[in-house]
C-alpha cells in the first residue's frame, strides 16, 4: 500500500510542477515603458517636399545623413506614420544612427526591431518623415527616402 501511495504522491507532485510551469505568471506582463514623447501621428500637419536624405535600415538601427544644404533644429522623426522619436537637430552633413526600439507610438509601444530573441516578426520600414517647424512655428512633415525596409535580413 505504501508503494501505491508513494507513486500517487509522486504523480501529484509532477502534476503540480507541470501546472506551475505552464500557467502564466502575473509578473511577466508586457506593459511598455512610458516615454514623454509618445503621441499620435500629426495627420493635420502640412506636407512638404521629400528631402534628399536616405534612411538605411541596418538590423535594429536606422542610419541617415543630412545631404541637403539646410540644417534642421529640434525635430521629430516619424516612422511608418506611427512611431516617433525626437532628435536634437540635424546639421548639414551630420549623420545619425538611432535604435529602432527608441521609436514609440501613441500607446508607448516600441517599434518591433526584430533580432535573434524576438518573439514577433519585425516591422518593415516603409515611410520616414521629419516633423519640424517653419518660420511661422507651424509643424510640417518632410519626406525622407527609405532605402532598406528590413526585409533584406
Amino acid at each position: 500500500m505504501s508503494g501505491v501511495a508513494s507513486r500517487r504522491r509522486g504523480l501529484f507532485l509532477l502534476a503540480v510542477v507541470a501546472v506551475a510551469l505552464i500557467a502564466p505568471t502575473p509578473g511577466c506582463s508586457s506593459t511598455p515603458d512610458t516615454v514623454d514623447y509618445a503621441r499620435p501621428y500629426p495627420r493635420a500637419a502640412t506636407r512638404g517636399a521629400t528631402l534628399d536624405i536616405q534612411v538605411f535600415r541596418r538590423a535594429q538601427e536606422i542610419e541617415f545623413t543630412n545631404t541637403t544644404a539646410t540644417a534642421y533644429g529640434p525635430s521629430t522623426l516619424w516612422l511608418n506614420g506611427r512611431y516617433s522619436r525626437p532628435i536634437p537637430g540635424l546639421a548639414v552633413g551630420e549623420s545619425m544612427t538611432l535604435r529602432l526600439r527608441e521609436f514609440r507610438d501613441q500607446h508607448h509601444e516600441a517599434y518591433r526591431e526584430g533580432g535573434f530573441f524576438a518573439t514577433l516578426k519585425p516591422d518593415r520600414l516603409v515611410l520616414a518623415q521629419l516633423e519640424t517647424t517653419g518660420p511661422t512655428d507651424e509643424p510640417f512633415l518632410l519626406g525622407l527616402v527609405v532605402v532598406g525596409t528590413g526585409d533584406e535580413e
